[in-house]
């Protein structure tokens, strides 16, 4: 391991997700010395499999992540290559005009001319007691990533506009769907333009999940009744899952992102970020593997452009 006193790299890199795989990966294609500190688990963890991912489309993650860290193992110091693959949790880090440090938790240093973030986000609790056990399953919260899987009755839990757009999108997905605004009331015209695409709303309000075999099978409604279904589409609310972004200093975005321009560099000079953390202004978040494996590979260029400056 290194440390203070021995040797610079040119790059750490935290998470060690989509984002951070491919930044590292894409440092190490041109030989320059990076770190990858992975504390694990990943956001995507909970999931069976991931889907949309073009050759690895229901691939489980953690294979996903396997294989990426042995392709990284050719490129490893053991080899006289110039990546080191270290499993720990990031408790500091420091950037100065001349370099960038992170502490672990076991004590260990690191040090670098440059720092990316990859460090991701954590999806807040779910609306409804009894879903978490399903969430990556049976409960998803992107029809791109999930929807296709979540059978023919789904229903879209919550009553935020934000789930007008994908219940629309689910609507050439699922052959009978419901929004469950969970008590919200909704505009007439809203509901008038879902008639025509086959959508029902009900106002009720959720108090539970109905389960069989271990399967969920329907919602339970506060007058007892039950909304079969097969799957679920809810969620989608997140916050930083490192608190490292704040103790960096870096401009956050009012969603709660880390800002950064089309290089991934964020406001404090020597560090950049990548992945469902971070997002250009101009832009939305891209939560999925393949937005954050290309941030990732565009935050390893901006990296490099630094470094060859």
């Amino acid at each position: 391991m290194a440390t203070p006193d021995t040797e610079l790299l040119d790059c750490i890199v935290l998470g060690g997700g989509p984002a951070g795989l491919q930044a590292a990966l894409t440092l190490a294609r041109v030989h320059r010395t990076v770190a990858l500190v992975d504390e694990g688990p990943g956001r995507n963890a909970a999931a069976a499999h991931m889907q949309n991912v073009v050759t690895h489309d229901g691939t489980p993650p953690a294979e996903f992540r396997a294989i990426a860290r042995e392709q990284l193992g050719a490129y490893g110091t053991a080899s006289g290559g110039t990546v080191q693959l270290v499993d720990g949790a990031v408790v500091d880090a420091r950037a100065t005009d001349d370099e960038v440090r992170v502490e672990l938790a076991d004590g260990a240093r690191l040090r670098a001319r440059h720092l990316i973030l990859a460090t991701g986000v954590a999806d807040l609790p779910l609306p409804l007691p009894g879903l978490a056990r399903h969430w990556g399953g049976q409960v998803a919260h992107c029809p791109f990533c999930h929807g296709h899987e979540l059978g023919e009755r789904v229903i879209v839990l919550g009553g935020e506009p934000q789930r007008e757009h994908p219940l629309r999108m689910m609507a050439g997905v699922a052959e009978h769907l419901t929004w469950l605004t969970d008590g919200v009331p909704l505009d007439r015209e809203v509901v008038a333009g879902l008639e025509p695409l086959g959508i029902a709303v009900d106002a009720r309000r959720a108090v539970g999940v109905e389960e069989r075999d271990g399967r969920l099978v329907g919602i339970r409604l506060e007058d007892g009744d039950v909304l079969p279904c097969d799957g679920v589409l809810t969620g989608g609310a997140w916050v930083q899952r490192s608190a490292l972004p704040a103790t960096l200093g870096c401009a956050m975005l009012p969603d709660g992102a880390i800002e950064v321009d089309e290089v991934g560099a964020t406001s404090v000079p020597r560090v950049f970020a990548a992945g469902d953390a971070a997002h250009r202004a101009t832009a939305g978040p891209g939560h999925s593997v393949i937005a954050s494996a290309a941030a990732g590979q565009m935050a390893a260029l901006g990296v490099v452009r630094a470094l060859i400056a």
